[in-house]
């Protein structure tokens, strides 16, 4: 099959490109003397690209190691070797900045490669490359990697070495991208390097509480070379879990729906929110003022709508405890706030896409260590009237061929979604393992009532045995491996949908080795995974 290469079209003639700071639209200069450069610097932190449209790229970069205001140009070019620039413009950062550099590209051709860099008065910064989004009558499929959960002290970044190596049109990002906790360290056996950031915590070493704190967590994450070659390479589409902010926050609630002892505060969400925009290639328009979902097209078989799923959210229920339903189980309570769930029906019933796929942070289908026992209430069961609520408006508007894109619990997992337990299939959902965070293997799990699953941070090897006893309790589920990480490949065309989960042998040291894969084949109109697996134990 042609690579993404041998789709693209190939021009010489100069695109008008227009290029916006997302902050302030006066913030380009249109002219580039290097005396308005700042002076020295150094781009640590690599480049990104994100968002891409037929027509449009969001471009990122930070200057680390300068203090005064300035410009930094910045180059779009077709060739790597910047032979045939389209464009250079500088743009103005500062220290309200933290220095980081971000411009949303506009004028661009679809489905096109182009090549990018910053520069300073005396350095460089390494080349990006990224490529536009397929025009909507375009037929070819979709090649993609989704991710979730990156803790930095507990291994080696080595899925995404892996990954930067893959043919993709982009990838994306589900959430856990930094972890405002350090849970790991050399010393405590657990983690292969060590995250410094923030104030001493005794249960969990350490935590970011101010904006310094949190701005330093995204150069500190990206001093892994994985993550900044998989970034130069491909466009990211991203979204936000929990640790960007606090742990299992609610951010509905005044108080984050956590105990006081936790240290919640509005300042410290304000402060996270901002890090997270300034560091990430999102752009955000004016008007759309911490906005996270949207709804992204990729010709005529994709629509990629992203949502989010920890800015709006009520408080989860019953202590979000290892424990059966309380009493205040069955109250209404939402999980994406009334817009954004509006915004999510509007967006399937609306959708012509061959696929639509849901960037989902957390699990859709029941997750259950007991018959009558939830793994905590963190995830969509906790929130049943409006789970029922979304699976029901895709089945009564006769919605096919919807699949949940799935990150945070650390767990390769393929399922169907039932509109009630063991009831009628609408949907099906595929989970990404983690790229480092401590899967269910590597750790002890309650599974109420005072039992723990023993893990093992040093061998993850959880017997097939209690795999199957947990599969017995969610029949939903067809596939789980709770011991490795990595991430998954998605392949979307006008007959079926395939999914690959890619599983990375080891996080402890540096390796790209990897398991076998294990590959879903989904035909369109498939509301059922049992059967459509290859590969894995």
């Amino acid at each position: 099959m042609p690579t993404r290469r041998e789709f693209l079209r190939r021009s010489s003639g100069a695109a008008a490109l227009a290029v916006l700071a997302p902050t302030s639209f006066a913030d380009v200069v249109s002219a580039a003397p290097r005396r308005r450069l700042i002076k020295g610097g150094r781009f640590s932190s690599g480049v990104m690209s994100g968002d891409p449209t037929p027509g449009g790229i969001t471009l990122w970069t930070h200057v680390d190691e300068v203090s005064r205001a300035g410009g930094v140009r910045l180059e779009i070019a077709r060739d790597r070797d910047f032979r045939r620039v389209l464009s250079r413009k500088v743009i103005q950062t500062s220290a309200a900045k933290d220095h980081t550099v971000k411009a949303r590209v506009g004028g661009l051709r679809p489905d096109e490669r182009y090549f990018y860099r910053f520069e300073t008065d005396g350095r460089e910064s390494p080349v990006g490359r990224f490529q536009t989004a397929l025009p909507p009558d375009s037929n070819r499929p979709v090649k993609l990697a989704f991710f979730s959960c990156q803790n930095f002290p507990h291994g080696y970044f080595n899925a995404h070495d892996l990954m930067a190596d893959e043919d993709l049109d982009f990838v994306v990002n589900l959430g856990d991208y930094i972890y405002s906790e350090a849970y790991h360290s050399r010393a405590d056996g657990t983690g292969v390097r060590d995250d410094r950031i923030g104030r001493e915590r005794e249960e969990i070493i350490r935590e970011a509480i101010s904006l310094s704190d949190y701005r330093r967590k995204y150069p500190l994450y990206r001093s892994d070379k994985g993550l900044r070659d998989m970034h130069a390479a491909f466009p990211l589409v991203s979204t936000w879990d929990d640790h960007e902010l606090q742990n299992n926050y609610a951010g509905a609630e005044d108080d984050g729906g956590l105990p006081r002892g936790e240290r919640y505060r509005q300042r410290r969400r304000v402060a996270a929110y901002r890090a997270f925009f300034e560091h990430m290639p999102h752009f955000t328009a004016p008007g759309g003022r911490n906005r996270l979902y949207r709804t992204l097209r990729f010709g005529k078989h994709v629509d990629l709508v992203m949502l989010d799923e920890r800015q709006y959210r009520d408080d989860q229920p019953c202590g979000d405890a290892v424990a059966p339903p309380c009493a205040e189980y069955p109250q209404a309570r939402t999980l994406l706030g009334t817009p954004q769930k509006a915004f999510l029906k509007r967006s399937l019933e609306r959708s012509a896409a061959t696929w639509k796929l849901i960037g989902n942070e957390v699990a859709m289908v029941p997750v259950k260590t007991g018959p009558n026992t939830f793994f905590t209430f963190d995830f969509w069961h906790g929130y049943p009237g409006e789970r029922r609520e979304v699976l029901e408006h895709i089945r009564a508007k006769g919605i096919d061929d919807v699949v949940f894109l799935t990150g945070d619990i650390h767990t390769f997992a393929a399922g169907d979604v039932e509109l009630t337990e063991n009831g009628e299939k609408v949907a099906t959902e595929i989970v990404g393992g983690s790229i480092t965070s401590a899967s269910l293997g590597e750790t002890d799990i309650p599974l109420g009532g005072g039992t723990v699953l023993k893990g093992n941070d040093a061998n993850p090897n959880t017997p097939k045995a209690v795999t199957d006893a947990l599969k017995s309790l969610n029949p939903w589920v067809d596939y789980v491996d709770f011991d490795h990480h990595g991430y998954v490949v998605v392949e979307a065309g006008p007959e079926e949908l395939t999914a690959t989960m890619r599983r990375i042998s080891t996080i402890k040291r540096r390796s790209t080795s990897r398991l076998p894969d294990v590959t879903y084949t989904i035909p369109r109109g498939a509301k059922r995974l049992k059967g459509r697996r290859t590969g894995g134990d």
